[in-house]
């Protein structure tokens, strides 16, 4: 038993194979764009990047596009984050703390082209669906003013003045195309 055991060792000695964990690891002298120090510390500059990238001219009509279509702004708000998260934009913790007026500037940015939005998508929150039974008639203008309460509080008064003065979108892909008349068919008799 005592050949074997040896034999054993010294094959498996010879054999260039990686050590356990190293799969798991990255080179130092190559580090990910997270793994370095984020290009922002400051929540108030991470905020007024994020306002400059969803207003870009490419990206805006983009963003309202998605929100119109039914995305959810917390999904929104998620991907972006996380997509700065790993570009090395921010640390977690600043990414956290930028989720609530990210998502504000979402919802204001489509209040102001008269877009509807979903905040979050409640089919997979059991306990906001249950919540949701019991509303209460009034509450909706009561929920209204608090949003306009902490929009207020959540976003810089730069950033607000700032979404004020945008354009409203006219030319883009949220306008719907005219529906086309009945007798669009070739079969159709032509020039009555």
């Amino acid at each position: 038993m005592k050949e074997f055991t040896s034999e054993f060792l010294d094959v498996n000695s010879r054999m260039s194979r990686s050590i356990p964990g190293e799969g798991i690891s990255n080179d130092p002298n190559n580090p990910y764009p997270f793994e370095g120090a984020p290009e922002f510390t400051v929540q108030r500059e991470a905020l007024e990047y994020m306002f400059l990238l969803i207003t870009e001219e490419e990206r805006y009509p983009e963003v309202l596009t998605a929100i119109a279509d039914g995305v959810p702004i917390m999904e929104l708000t998620q991907a972006m984050l996380f997509k700065g998260f790993s570009e090395g934009k921010w640390n977690p913790d600043l990414m956290f703390l930028l989720a609530e007026p990210v998502a504000y500037i979402l919802m204001a940015l489509a209040e102001r082209q008269g877009i509807d939005y979903i905040i979050h998508n409640e089919e997979f929150n059991d306990e906001a669906a249950e919540k949701q039974k019991y509303v209460v008639e009034g509450s909706k203008e009561r929920i209204k003013s608090k949003k306009a309460a902490v929009f207020n509080t959540a976003l810089p008064t730069e950033i607000e003045e700032q979404i004020e003065e945008l354009p409203i979108v006219k030319d883009s892909l949220l306008n719907r195309p005219e529906p086309e008349p009945e007798n669009t068919s070739l079969l159709a008799p032509q020039g009555a």
